[in-house]
């Protein structure tokens, strides 16, 4: 009777290092960090254990090899004192379904869906089990020390930057995080990578003067198209050699002295590569106090412009100042067409259709489009998408800013018609 209780201690203690194994490898270390702020009972001994993941998996199976041996030992003194010779053979093949079911699978499976609460009831036990052990587990880990340095072994990363963006969809998904706060996260991933180029306001679209011209001359266009900081050419429009601001453009209008060239009150302008990076980019106009720099080809030659407002709008998303008059996020255009922001939700053109459209309400309308279409549809690109004819009416290299969306009319049942006569 004894050798049964033994043999069945063995293979809940097999249970308890698989287990605790699972478990603790799954919780990740920022949640260990988080329960230990938090004051969780056991979570700092799980604090400690994962902070040294290569003690704790040394120590884990250390003791799982041990109980397991010591079960096969006993589970063969059992069958060999009721099966004689072929006690060992059968010994093996019970032992092992045993082990698989109450050793591996079970604890297991229970350890992945509790990992949490399971490794914070386990840890203590698994940290004294660490120390007491501690010389044992002192020679493994330099062993295995050895081994990684031999071979010239990388650490993989903790986290990965994939691994976080699915963590922050999850939460999306759970309520935990909204869209808002989603979408700034992944563009935050997203800003290193990406390049003047790839913000800029276009050459075609930039608003430039001739700067011969004098300020009386220029006046009414500037008045109407309200910007605050103006680049300036000599003769060839896409050779900017100044920049001037509005603020210097009011003194000269405060003082009367309208027929000054507007060049006269410019500044050298910053010149960028388009292959600059805008977190660079960024500092290098705060630390000249500059809130627009003008993007060049290796010929010297205007690419565009980029300014400090396109930079941030990539994480924050549409800025709009005082000036900015913000527009309907939805127009209704006739004939069953819709004109809508990028920015807008999905949930707006639901609303105004009175159905559902595949997706999530809260995605915008740029989600909804790339992860269909699974890149930037260029401006004036036509296609069919849901049950909605996509007529892209303005887009960027990075995002779809204004789409016209037509509702496709359901075809009619054809009626049959009996043949008179």
């Amino acid at each position: 009777m004894e050798s049964y209780l033994i043999l069945a201690l063995l293979l809940v203690l097999s249970g308890v290092f698989s287990g605790s194994e699972t478990a603790l490898i799954n919780l990740s270390m920022a949640r260990a960090e988080a329960l230990y702020k938090e004051g969780r009972r056991g979570a700092r001994a799980l604090y400690l254990l994962k902070k040294d993941p290569s003690r704790m998996l040394i120590t884990i199976l250390i003791g799982n090899n041990v109980v397991n041996i010591a079960a096969s030992a006993m589970a063969t003194v059992i069958a060999t004192d009721y099966f004689g010779s072929t006690g060992p053979g059968i010994a093996v093949g019970v032992l092992t379904i045993l082990i698989l079911v109450f050793g591996e699978i079970t604890p297991k499976s229970l350890a992945t869906r509790f990992s949490e609460r399971i490794s914070l009831f386990i840890s203590p036990v698994i940290f004294g089990f660490m120390r007491l052990i501690y010389p044992l587990v002192w020679i493994f880990l330099q062993v295995t020390n050895w081994i990684q340095s031999s071979t010239k072994a990388m650490d993989d990363p903790l986290v990965t930057e994939h691994e976080v963006i699915t963590l922050v969809e999850h939460g999306e998904e759970e309520g935990v995080i909204d869209t808002g706060e989603r979408e700034m996260i992944e563009r935050i991933f997203n800003f290193n990578d990406l390049k003047a180029e790839d913000v800029m306001t276009p050459r075609r679209q930039v608003f430039r003067l001739d700067g011969r011209r004098t300020l009386r001359d220029v006046l009414p266009e500037i008045m109407k198209e309200g910007y605050s900081r103006i680049p300036l050419y000599k003769e060839d429009p896409d050779e900017i050699i100044g920049m001037v601001l509005l603020r210097d453009m009011i003194k000269n209008i405060a003082s009367g002295e309208l027929d000054v060239p507007i060049f006269e009150l410019g500044q050298e302008p910053l010149y960028t590569p388009s292959n600059a990076t805008i977190d660079e980019l960024i500092r290098t106009l705060k630390s000249k106090s500059i809130h627009l720099a003008v993007v060049v080809d290796e010929h010297g030659a205007m690419l565009g412009v980029v300014s400090l407002e396109d930079m941030l709008e990539e994480l924050v998303g549409e800025i709009y100042d005082e000036s900015d008059e913000k527009p309907n996020e939805l127009m209704v255009l006739g004939e069953g067409k819709v004109l809508v922001l990028g920015t807008a939700e999905l949930r707006v053109v639901e609303e105004h259709y009175g159905m559902d459209i595949p997706g999530k309400p809260t995605d915008t309308i740029n989600r909804w489009l790339l992860e269909h279409t699974e890149r930037i549809p260029e401006k004036d690109e036509k296609f069919e998408l849901d049950g909605f004819e996509v007529h892209v009416q303005d887009a960027s290299s990075r995002r779809i800013h204004q789409v016209i969306l037509q509702k496709i009319a359901a075809e009619e049942d054809e009626v049959p018609v009996d043949a008179q006569g």
